[in-house]
């Protein structure tokens, strides 16, 4: 072959070589991420949407609608507080009627009164409510959750009752740790009984029997 045949065929060689370089870089392009052409239409976001609780595993979403249903008692009462107890209790005492009806309306409206309210009234009620139905007051005696200063009224109505009122009651008292007067109560039951016994309710409930017995009213 001649000298200008081998520089053809180089030179074609070349040629091709750069045929196939462009080729393959602008078919690249074309297929690079980002260079599509759908690459300019804003993507929309997937919207995720959490798995509900399998089922039997106790986990439930909650419901506003009970959550709210289910407030603390005492939050409730707060919003159902009588804000003129005082011209209701004054109404009650001047109107016609009998003392144990007076007693009864009072006691009614008793767990809406404020703190106050409930002191002065139980102060009423230590007047109003005989003794044939002082058990009334001894659930409120024993009621733990009420204020001290209430308390203090009841207790006081209390050690005015008759001896078989008086000490089963402070006994209930004393026997209960969360009663804000159960340290008096005790203090009290020992004065009349000559002992203490501790924390053994049982004796001290015996040993109240029998004082009783000896001790009528």
């Amino acid at each position: 072959m001649s000298k200008a045949g081998n520089i053809l065929k180089i030179a074609g060689a070349v040629v091709a070589v750069v045929v196939i370089a462009f080729v393959t870089s602008w078919w690249s392009g074309r297929s690079s991420p980002g260079k599509t052409p759908s690459s300019d239409v804003a993507e929309t976001p997937l919207e995720f949407k959490p798995a509900p609780p399998p089922a039997g595993s106790g986990l439930t979403k909650a419901n506003p609608a009970t959550t709210a249903s289910v407030r603390p008692q005492s939050a409730m009462a707060q919003t159902n507080l009588i804000v003129d107890w005082e011209d209701k209790v004054d109404q009650i005492l001047i109107a016609d009627g009998e003392a144990p009806n007076k007693a009864k309306q009072m006691l009614e409206m008793f767990p809406r009164l404020p703190e106050d309210g409930q002191s002065e009234v139980a102060q009423h009620l230590s007047n109003l409510v005989p003794d044939e139905d002082y058990a009334s007051l001894r659930k409120l005696l024993t009621d733990a959750s009420l204020p001290e200063s209430v308390l203090d009224v009841l207790l006081a109505d209390a050690l005015n009752r008759p001896n078989s009122l008086k000490l089963p009651s402070l006994l209930d008292v004393a026997r209960d740790p969360q009663n804000p007067k159960a340290g008096e109560a005790k203090e009290v039951l020992q004065l009349f009984l000559d002992e203490d016994y501790g924390s053994d309710w049982t004796t001290w409930q015996a040993k109240m029997d029998a004082w009783l017995k000896d001790n009528p009213d």
